[in-house]
Parts: C-alpha cells; sequence; structure tokens
C-alpha cells in the first residue's frame, strides 16, 4: 500500500509541475513576434529588376488577393505609388488568431516600380472571420536613386517600424547625377502603432536619425 500511495503522490507531484510548462508553451503559441528576419530567407535578389523577389519555392505558393483585400486601404507611406501586385498575388509568411477571434497576416509580394524596376512589399492584414479590417505597410523596399527600406517588430499590442532612405549620389546643382558620396546620407523615421480589435491605430512618429 505504501508502494502505491508514494506512486501516487509521484504522478501528482508530475502533473502539477507540467501544468505551468503547459500553459506556457500555449502562452508562447499565443504570442507573436514578428520582423524582417522572417521574411529575409525567403528572398533573393534580382538584378533586372533591382529589387528583391520570393524565391521560387514561395512564388509558387502565393494565393490571389481576393476582392475585399484588394479594396482595403493601405496605411502607411506608399511614396504615391499604387502597390498593386504585379501577378495579383501574395506569400503568408506567418498567420496568428487571437483569443478574440481576430487573424493577422503577414504578407508579401511585388508591386511595380519606376523604369521598369520593382519593389518589395510587406504588410500586415487583420481579418475577422475571413473579412478583411485593416491593413498597414510594414516595409517598402527599393531603390530609386535613394534606397528604402525598413526594420519592423510586431507583437500582440503593437508595431514599430523604423523606415530608411539612404541617399549615396551627388548630384550638381541641376540635379544631374555627376558621382557618389563618400559617406551616404541617410534619414530614419520612427512609426508606432497600437493593434486594438483588428486595427492599427497610428501612435507616434518621429525622426530619430
Amino acid at each position: 500500500m505504501k508502494k502505491y500511495g508514494l506512486l501516487s503522490v509521484l504522478l501528482l507531484c508530475l502533473t502539477a509541475c507540467s501544468v505551468p510548462r503547459q500553459a506556457e508553451k500555449a502562452a508562447s503559441r499565443s504570442a507573436i513576434v514578428w520582423t524582417n528576419q522572417l521574411v529575409e530567407p525567403l528572398l533573393v535578389f534580382d538584378n533586372s529588376v533591382i529589387s528583391y523577389r520570393l524565391k521560387p519555392k514561395y512564388r509558387r505558393r502565393a494565393v490571389p488577393f481576393s476582392a475585399a483585400e484588394k479594396a482595403l486601404p493601405l496605411k502607411g507611406d506608399t511614396h504615391n505609388y499604387d502597390l498593386n501586385s504585379l501577378d495579383g498575388r501574395y506569400y503568408t509568411v506567418a498567420e496568428r488568431k487571437n483569443k478574440n477571434g481576430y487573424d493577422y497576416k503577414l504578407i508579401v509580394y511585388n508591386a511595380g516600380g519606376d523604369n521598369d524596376t520593382e519593389i518589395l512589399v510587406t504588410q500586415l492584414n487583420s481579418y475577422k472571420q475571413g473579412k478583411p479590417i485593416d491593413a498597414l505597410l510594414l516595409e517598402l523596399n527599393f531603390t530609386f536613386e535613394i534606397a528604402y527600406s525598413s526594420r519592423y517588430i510586431v507583437d500582440n499590442k503593437s508595431i514599430r517600424i523604423d523606415q530608411y532612405a539612404i541617399n549615396g549620389l551627388q548630384c550638381s546643382e541641376d540635379g544631374d547625377i555627376i558621382g557618389t558620396k563618400e559617406v551616404p546620407d541617410s534619414t530614419v523615421w520612427r512609426l508606432v502603432y497600437h493593434i486594438k480589435d483588428g486595427q492599427f491605430m497610428p501612435a507616434s512618429v518621429q525622426q530619430i536619425k
């Protein structure tokens, strides 16, 4: 009897110890931290369009934009580009549904730029029961005289985007390109958004460089 009593106590201890670990794992699964590091391994640079593109195996997995997704206004600085997907498709890098039923997708696609160049677009979409709610531009990665890119962090409650603009060209007073600068000029703007009920709410904008 003592033997079985000790065994029962041991099993109870193991169960009690495993519950916090299971809860921690569940919390970890429900939490998100999305950054550029998720997207970068999926890309390859294409000199013919002076832009990053998805590697072929990921392009083949891209899905068409729905009519509702196309109609969703895109928040963020688009640099006056239309940002329509060149093939009408996007690739889902990551996806998460929270406890309130809101679904978030990190998506990537290519849009048309200037003079036959392309723009790599990374954006965050939100949905409720499959219906698109909001869309936020996380990064435009392209070069047309000035190189543009962003570093971003998305978590459960907020989004931080550092937008970089690097100008390495030296121009005459008439605006003609006459060479390159030894030290490129660069600016960095930080944008912060809060996430609430599937909406990406602007919180702050500041120049940090």
